[in-house]
């Protein structure tokens, strides 16, 4: 369950399609976290963000447009989904359209949250000038059951303190205050394409149903995120920051409006990530996509962990053993054989328990640095050991020392003579001797040189 939950009250926007939830989530957290679209239906999993008011510190939850009018099977996914939040609610914001008026799917939504016993707020979106906030004043809203609404207009602010004093005044009358929230140790982005798995792994880890997961590709069409305390045996206890993105496809098949609008928070969150996890389906290997994944992933520097899940159908599929999968991924993304591989499940949750350990180790990893008597020893090896190990008659920098400049990713300065012969091959070298000595599995180093006379 998300940390959240227990340390802040909790304020759950319900209502039904397209009534604006979701910019009143997006103002309420002053950025933009859930996709906003004119077309109905495009929040589909929990939303979850904390925002501050007055004194208190609160999580909202962005719910699923409910439409309890109609049947088909996702739109019972999407109940389900928003029934969970009203059950963690400590209080409801109940959001109508006060353009359209009140409509059947609103009357029907109200004796749903009637029942529920818990504090509902109505308020009438959409009052955007004094016109359509006299629609408010109308007394058919009185007949959902929870008093007069609260004029607001998320788009543009207007209200939404009225309404928020509301929401205080009242929590604070039941005595639900918030504790200070607990400082993230690592954030970790699920990565993948499409369908490879990554809400499944989120659902799995958190050990509830946070997103929607489906056969259909693109089922995600947001970053969701879930702050989990973790035991670690050897690390001791953890708060991570688990992020599921969306499923990101070749650019030419990306489509325009939210999936572009969708894949491009996930390449922020990717930005703002300590680790990535690199899902790759058993089933479908590690093709063109995969390895354009990993290359923005090194670009961007966070921590790695490859993880091949859907592994419960190695014997199935007959891929092999998995000594033979690593080393055909190994094989297909050269350029990142310093991430471990793992092999699980995400569905079955086999062997899952290992993937926070992991992740959590490459984090370390990432903001390691190597004392100064380690590094100057280092250096004087290396000296010795690259004369002997590159072709006769290769022009070859004199090397002088070599100094950590940075961590996030670790980068280490050599200081040489000529840079001018300090070719690639050669600061591969470096850092893979840099590896053999000092560990650093699961990031990326970085090694750079600066020139000096002597």
């Amino acid at each position: 369950m998300d940390t959240r939950l227990k340390m802040t009250p909790v304020v759950a926007i319900v209502g039904r399609p397209n009534v604006g939830k979701s910019t009143l989530f997006n103002k309420l957290l002053e950025r933009r976290k859930a996709l906003t679209s004119p077309e109905a239906g495009t929040t589909r999993d929990l939303n979850y963000g904390h925002f501050h008011w007055r004194t208190l510190t609160m999580t909202a939850i962005d719910t699923a447009g409910l439409d309890l009018t109609a049947k088909a099977a996702t739109e019972e996914d999407l109940k389900r989904q928003a029934r969970a939040a009203i059950t963690k609610a400590d209080i409801i914001i109940f959001v109508t359209d006060v353009t359209e008026g009140m409509l059947p799917q609103d009357k029907a939504l109200a004796k749903e949250l009637q029942k529920t016993k818990k504090t509902v707020l109505l308020a009438a979106n959409k009052s955007d000038n004094p016109r359509k906030r006299a629609l408010a004043e109308s007394p058919d809203w009185l007949k959902l059951g929870f008093g007069a609404p609260t004029p607001v207009s998320a788009a543009s602010g207007s209200g939404i303190g009225d309404l928020l004093d509301l929401v205080v005044d009242d929590l604070k009358a039941r005595g639900l205050e918030s504790k200070p929230l607990p400082p993230i140790d690592a954030r970790v982005a699920i990565i993948g394409r499409p369908n490879s798995g990554k809400s499944t792994l989120l659902n799995t880890l958190a050990g509830e149903e946070r997103v929607l997961v489906s056969e259909i590709p693109h089922t995600t069409k947001e970053p969701q995120d879930t702050l989990l305390i973790y035991e670690d045996e050897k690390l001791g206890q953890k708060n991570i920051l688990l992020v599921d993105t969306v499923g990101i496809r070749k650019r030419a098949h990306v489509g325009p409006g939210m999936e572009k609008i969708g894949v491009s928070l996930s390449l922020e969150e990717l930005e703002a990530a300590d680790v990535a996890l690199l899902m790759i389906d058993a089933t479908q290997g590690a093709g063109l996509q995969e390895k354009k994944l990993a290359g923005v992933i090194e670009d961007k520097t966070p921590a790695m962990v490859v993880l091949v899940n859907k592994w419960d159908l190695a014997e199935e599929r007959k891929l092999g053993d998995a000594d033979d999968y690593r080393k055909y991924i190994q094989g297909e993304l050269p350029f990142i054989a310093w991430a471990p591989i793992l092999f699980m499940s995400a569905l079955t949750g086999n062997r899952t328990n290992r993937i926070l350990h992991a992740a959590l180790t490459a984090s370390i990893e990432r903001d390691r640095v190597v004392d100064g008597p380690s590094l100057d020893a280092f250096a004087e090896r290396l000296k010795k050991v690259h004369h002997s190990t590159f072709a006769r008659g290769a022009k070859l920098p004199k090397v002088y020392g070599l100094t950590q400049v940075s961590t996030r990713p670790p980068t280490f300065m050599l200081v040489v003579k000529d840079k001018e012969t300090l070719h690639p091959n050669f600061v591969r070298f470096v850092e893979k001797l840099l590896r053999q000595e000092f560990g650093f599995e699961g990031t990326p180093i970085r090694v750079l040189a600066r020139q000096i006379s002597k």
